[in-house]
């Protein structure tokens, strides 16, 4: 007689076990979309750990700066598409590949639309991402006077790319190009 009271009552705790999960997962990717456009908005703490977003910066800008800097490229696209979104990297291609573009890239470095002399020290923060996007700051020292850069990053095929770079004086490296 208990037997058969027990059987039910753990068949029912059972079942209801089972179904908790699922609920709880749906209501853990909703949430996750609201703080992912949120996050967005937020400044990486001095907790926040490297990612593969902030690593391409870092690449684009100690390693590739001085000797293969994909906005002076003429040659090979390669370098370009290694790090800029397709959208963004046919306006650098184009503008490269043009006779008379529109920047001097003799003169300016796109990496901070400022020319290459007066920059001296440059810090890549981690990124902040927020599902497919990510944003990472890039502060530097121009003419001793420190100034930040907003490099905005989009996932492509599960790859980082930069989409767009705000400069510190409002405006963005597609701006300039178009």
């Amino acid at each position: 007689m208990i037997t058969s009271r027990l059987i039910p009552i753990l068949l029912f705790f059972t079942l209801s076990c089972q179904t908790k999960p699922k609920q709880e997962t749906q209501t853990a990717s909703a949430a996750e979309t609201v703080d992912s456009t949120a996050s967005l908005a937020k400044r990486p703490g001095p907790d926040t750990p490297r990612s593969a977003a902030d690593r391409l910066v870092r690449a684009l800008y100690f390693e590739h700066n001085k000797t293969e800097n994909p906005m002076r490229e003429v040659k090979d696209r390669a370098l370009v598409d290694q790090f800029f979104v397709k959208s963004t990297g046919d306006l650098i291609w184009n503008d490269a590949k043009a006779t008379q573009g529109k920047i001097n890239r003799s003169k300016i470095n796109l990496l901070y639309n400022e020319p290459d002399a007066s920059i001296k020290k440059t810090w890549v923060l981690p990124a902040v991402i927020g599902g497919s996007k990510a944003i990472v700051y890039v502060t530097f020292e121009n003419k001793s006077k420190p100034e930040e850069m907003k490099v905005t990053m989009q996932q492509v095929a599960g790859r980082w790319r930069i989409a767009d770079i705000q400069y510190p004086n409002g405006k963005s490296l597609t701006q300039l190009l178009n």
